[in-house]
């Protein structure tokens, strides 16, 4: 399965086939599943390709760092249009305040309202409303695509046009919400 994973994914110009050999050598380390696969597997597999970046919804040790792994994993998925420096998690002055995640996304000061106090999660209604500043934009089609893992503690994020979001979504039965065109499916 995974094999065919990937092969669809040079076919739909996701990567190269330096990346699927390097991924194939990878996901072969993991056998293959006592199961059909799952979309935790699937999704899990295009991470080890480089075209998606997991957010953990479970307990984290600092959130700050937490956050600054997930920009710097998004932006890596862009191929280097995409750059992210000087994050920081600026604490609210009282309780009642929402913290600041500050950034910087290609040189440009950027920020997210982090609403959730603790520092032992990360707030992952404000990752999937801000992931967007992430894209690489211009004339490079590709967004984030939001997928909830049938584990239901993280969300994965699929950097890929609205077709190749499409594709993978219907060929391998993904719960991809692709993003970018008018279906009625998504």
């Amino acid at each position: 399965m995974y094999q065919r994973l990937v092969i669809r994914l040079v076919e739909l110009g996701l990567i190269t086939t330096d990346r699927a050999e390097a991924a194939l050598t990878e996901l072969a380390d993991w056998g293959a599943p006592d199961r059909a696969p799952r979309d935790v597997d699937l999704l899990g597999a295009l991470r080890v390709c480089g075209v998606a970046v997991p957010v953990h919804g479970d307990d984290v040790d600092f959130a700050e760092a937490g956050y600054r792994w997930v920009l710097e994993e998004a932006a890596a998925l862009s191929g280097g249009a995409v750059t992210v420096t000087d994050v920081e998690l600026v604490p609210a002055e009282d309780e009642d305040e929402e913290r600041e995640l500050r950034f910087r996304v290609n040189g440009v000061p950027a920020h997210w309202r982090i609403e959730l106090a603790s520092d032992d999660y990360l707030d992952l209604g404000a990752v999937w409303e801000g992931i967007e500043d992430l894209e690489p934009g211009g004339d490079d089609r590709r967004v984030f695509h939001p997928a909830r893992p049938d584990n239901l503690y993280d969300d994965v994020y699929i950097l890929a046009t609205p077709e190749q979001a499409l594709a993978l979504r219907d060929e391998f039965g993904m719960g991809i919400r692709v993003r970018g065109l008018a279906d009625p499916g998504d």
